[in-house]
C-alpha cells in the first residue's frame, strides 16, 4: 500500500502533460562519485587498472543510457549494479510500463539510497512511454545500417598538457648516450575521435604522445601510441562483434581482468554471472588490451565467443641475443633504451568459451593459447623462480554461479600448460534488506602462469598467494552506510619485498557514509595494512611486520550551483625494528557553477610527512576522460585550478593549473625527471567538439 501511494505523489508531481520528457539531474556529480565509490582502497593499489575503468564510465557519464531502453547487459556494465538489482529495474519497467522519472527507482526492491545515486549519473528518463508514429517512424529509418554507421554522435577531443618547468631529460649534454637524455620535448598531448549510435554502432580512433616522446621519427607515425576499434552489438540481433582494440573480461579474473573494481567491501556484495565480454579499448592505456577481432553468439541460454590477437610488446632483450628478459608495461618511450625496447616482441593469443546460464545459476569453460615469435627467459631471482619463461603459455577454467533470493555464491578453477592451479570461490548472503555479508577464498599456487588475469588478490600477479576476505555492508537508516572488510593472506613462496617463504599479512578497513538533509555528506573512514617484509641489516637478510594506519574525515556541503569538500587525511606507519613514519594532509576542493555555460573547480591542500612510508593520497579536480589520485610526502601545499567553458553548444575548452611547492626540499624527483626547484607548476587545455 505504501508503494502504491508514493507511487501516485510522483505522478501527481509530474507535469501534467505525460507526453513531455521528464528531465533528470544527476544526485551527485563526477567527483562525488569517484571519492565515495573508488577510495575505499588504498591510492596506489590498482591504480592503471582502476584508472582506466574510471575513465570508461566516464564516457558513460557524458553518454547516459536512457533508462526506459537499456538491456541487462548495460546495467551490468556498471560496477555498483548486480544481477539482482538489473533485474529489479527491468521487472519494474515491464509491470508499470516505464519509468516517469528516476525518482521511481526508489520503488525498486534492492535499490538504497547510495546506489540509486550513483545510477543517477549514468542513466536519464524519457519519460515518453507512449511514442507517437513519427517517433517510431524516425526510428526505424534510423536503424537501417548506413544511418547508424554516421548518424550517431561524434565526439572530438584534444588535450595537451604543458609542464612549466625542466626536467634533466631535456637538458643539452655532451655525450648523448642510450640512458642519459629523453629524445622528444616535454609536451604531453592527446587526440581522440570517438563515434556511438544508441550503443550499437561504436568507432574510434587515437593517437598519444607521451613526455619525452619523438614525433614522426623513430619509427613514431606520428606519435607513439595509436589505437582503433569498431564494435558492433545491433539491437535484437544475438551477436556481437568487435574489430582493432579491445578488451576481454572474463570468468572472476583467473584468466583476464574482472569485471569489479575499486572498494573491496562493495565488490563481494555485488555478485555477477560468469559472462565473458569485451569492449572497445578506449583509453591511452598502452599494456593491458588486445588487437585483433573477438565476436560472441548468444542463443537459448548459450552464450559462445572466440577471440584472436597479435600485438607486439616492449622487451628489453639480453645483449647479443634475441631472448627477451623483461616485458615492459609502461608504455614510455622517451630514451633511445627504451625506444630500442619498443616492439621487439610479437605474442598471438586466441581463445574461447561457452557458458550456459540461466537466471540462477550457470557454468562455463574458457581458455587461451599464448605464442611469442621470442624466448621470455627472466633473470632467476629468488623471488621470480616461478615466473612464466619460454614461448608458449595457456590456461583453462572452468567457472559456476549460483543465485538465489538471499545469497549467491560464484568460483573458478584453472589451470595452466603445466598442471598447475589456480581457485577462488566468494559467498554473498542479504540479511534481509539492510545487512550484506560477503566472502571469499583464494588459493593460487606459486607456480601458477596467468598473463592476463587480474583477481582480486594482495600479490601483483594471479599466483603465489592464499586469502581469505570477508566484507560486510550493513544500511540500519536509509541514508547512512556502514561497510568494511578484513583480508588475512599469506605469499608461500618469496616475493619481491618478502625474500623468506610464508610472508603474512593482513588488511582492513571500516567507513562510515552518511547523508544528512539534502546537501550534507559526512564520511569517517579507518584502514589498517600490516605485512611482512625483509630488510638488510649489515651482512644480514632478516624479516619484520611493517603496519600501516590510515585515517580519514571528510565532509561535504552541496548547495544549488555547487559545493565545498573539507577533508583530512593521517598516515602512520610503524617497522618492527623500531622506526615509524606519520604524516597528515588537510584539504579542501569545491566547484561553482557561475552560468549555464562556465563552471570552475579548485583544490588546496597542504600537507607533512616525514617521508614516504606516510604518503598520503588524494583526489583533485580532473579534465575529462583523465582521473587519478596523486600521492604526496614530506612538507608541502598543492593547488589546483580547473575552469570549464561550453563555448558553444557542441564546443567545450577547459583549463586546468596545479602547482606544488615543498617547504623542506630543494629539488623534486631524481635521476632524468629531477627538477632542479622546491616548485613543479603544470598547465592543461582541453578542447572537446560533438557533433
Amino acid at each position: 500500500m505504501i508503494k502504491q501511494l508514493c507511487l501516485l505523489l510522483v505522478l501527481l508531481l509530474s507535469p501534467s502533460c505525460m507526453m513531455a520528457q521528464i528531465e533528470d539531474k544527476p544526485y551527485m556529480t563526477w567527483d562525488e562519485f569517484v571519492q565515495t565509490y573508488y577510495e575505499g582502497e588504498n591510492g596506489e593499489e590498482d591504480e592503471s587498472l582502476l584508472e582506466e575503468q574510471r575513465e570508461r564510465l566516464q564516457v558513460l557519464m557524458q553518454h547516459p543510457m536512457q533508462i526506459n531502453r537499456l538491456s541487462r547487459s548495460d546495467l551490468l556494465q556498471l560496477p555498483f549494479i548486480d544481477e539482482t538489482q538489473a533485474d529489479s529495474i527491468l521487472s519494474y519497467r515491464e509491470k508499470r510500463h516505464g519509468f516517469l522519472s528516476l525518482g521511481e527507482l526508489m520503488l525498486v526492491n534492492g535499490m538504497d539510497y547510495f546506489t540509486r545515486s550513483y545510477l543517477s549519473l549514468f542513466v536519464r528518463c524519457d519519460s515518453a512511454m507512449l511514442q507517437s508514429e513519427a517517433y517510431v517512424q524516425r526510428m526505424r529509418e534510423q536503424d537501417r545500417l548506413i544511418a547508424k554507421l554516421v548518424r550517431g554522435t561524434h565526439e572530438v577531443e584534444t588535450r595537451l598538457n604543458i609542464p612549466l618547468y625542466s626536467r634533466a631529460g631535456y637538458k643539452d649534454v655532451e655525450n648523448p648516450t642510450a640512458t642519459n637524455c629523453y629524445t622528444g620535448n616535454a609536451l604531453h598531448h592527446v587526440v581522440r575521435y570517438r563515434y556511438h549510435y544508441k550503443r550499437e554502432v561504436l568507432y574510434g580512433l587515437t593517437f598519444e604522445k607521451d613526455a619525452g616522446e619523438p614525433v614522426a621519427v623513430r619509427g613514431f607515425y606520428p606519435y607513439d601510441y595509436i589505437s582503433g576499434y569498431v564494435l558492433l552489438r545491433p539491437r535484437g540481433k544475438k551477436w556481437r562483434v568487435v574489430m582493432g582494440d579491445y578488451d576481454l573480461l572474463g570468468g572472476y579474473g583467473l584468466l583476464y581482468g574482472r569485471q569489479v573494481y575499486g572498494n573491496k567491501a562493495q565488490a563481494l556484495s555485488k555478485v555477477s554471472g560468469n559472462v565473458t565480454t569485451f569492449r572497445a579499448h578506449t583509453s591511452t592505456q598502452e599494456s593491458d588490451f588486445f588487437r585483433g577481432l573477438a565476436a560472441s553468439y548468444c542463443s537459448k541460454g548459450w552464450q559462445m565467443m572466440a577471440f584472436v590477437s597479435y600485438r607486439k610488446l616492449d622487451g628489453r632483450t639480453q645483449t647479443g641475443t634475441d631472448t627477451v628478459r623483461t616485458i615492459l608495461t609502461t608504455g614510455l618511450h622517451r630514451t633511445l633504451s627504451e625506444i630500442n625496447s619498443r616492439r621487439t616482441l610479437g605474442c598471438l593469443t586466441s581463445g574461447a568459451q561457452v557458458v550456459y546460464s540461466k537466471k540462477q545459476w550457470g557454468i562455463g569453460l574458457d581458455g587461451y593459447v599464448a605464442h611469442f615469435n621470442s624466448v621470455v627467459w627472466p633473470k632467476v631471482q629468488i623471488y621470480n623462480r616461478h615466473y612464466f619463461r619460454g614461448r608458449t603459455a595457456g590456461n583453462v577454467a572452468a567457472n559456476y554461479y549460483v543465485s538465489q533470493r538471499r545469497w549467491n555464491c560464484q568460483g573458478d578453477i584453472a589451470f595452466d600448460a603445466n598442471g598447475h592451479i589456480a581457485t577462488q570461490h566468494s559467498l554473498s548472503w542479504n540479511v534481509g534488506t539492510k545487512l550484506n555479508i560477503g566472502a571469499q577464498y583464494r588459493q593460487f599456487s606459486p607456480r601458477f602462469v596467468s598473463l592476463y588475469g587480474k583477481a582480486i588478490q594482495q600479490n601483483t600477479r594471479v599466483a603465489n598467494e592464499q586469502g581469505l576476505l570477508a566484507t560486510v555492508r550493513y544500511l540500519p537508516q536509509k541514508k547512512l552506510e556502514l561497510s568494511g572488510y578484513l583480508d588475512v593472506f599469506r605469499f608461500p613462496c618469496p616475493t619481491f619485498n618478502s625474500r623468506f617463504d610464508n610472508a603474512k599479512g593482513i588488511e582492513g578497513m571500516l567507513q562510515s557514509l552518511a547523508q544528512i538533509g539534502a546537501g550534507w555528506q559526512l564520511m569517517a573512514r579507518y584502514q589498517i595494512r600490516s605485512k611482512q617484509q625483509t630488510y638488510n641489516y649489515q651482512s644480514l637478510v632478516l624479516k619484520e611486520y611493517v603496519m600501516r594506519h590510515k585515517i580519514r574525515l571528510s565532509s561535504l556541503f552541496k548547495a544549488t550551483r555547487g559545493d565545498v569538500a573539507v577533508q583530512l587525511d593521517a598516515a602512520y606507519t610503524a617497522k618492527q625494528r623500531g622506526t615509524s613514519s606519520k604524516g597528515i594532509m588537510a584539504s579542501c576542493r569545491g566547484s561553482y557553477k557561475a552560468s549555464k555555460w562556465v563552471t570552475a573547480k579548485a583544490f588546496m591542500g597542504i600537507f607533512f610527512t616525514d617521508d614516504t612510508d606516510s604518503q598520503l593520497y588524494v583526489y583533485e579536480p580532473q579534465l575529462l576522460y583523465t582521473s587519478s589520485f596523486n600521492g604526496y610526502a614530506y612538507h608541502g601545499m598543492r593547488g589546483v585550478l580547473l575552469c570549464s567553458w561550453q563555448v558553444l553548444k557542441s564546443i567545450a575548452l577547459s583549463v586546468r593549473a596545479s602547482s606544488l611547492h615543498y617547504f623542506n626540499k630543494s629539488s623534486i624527483s631524481s635521476r632524468l625527471d629531477l627538477i632542479s626547484s622546491s616548485w613543479k607548476n603544470d598547465l592543461a587545455l582541453q578542447l572537446r567538439w560533438i557533433l
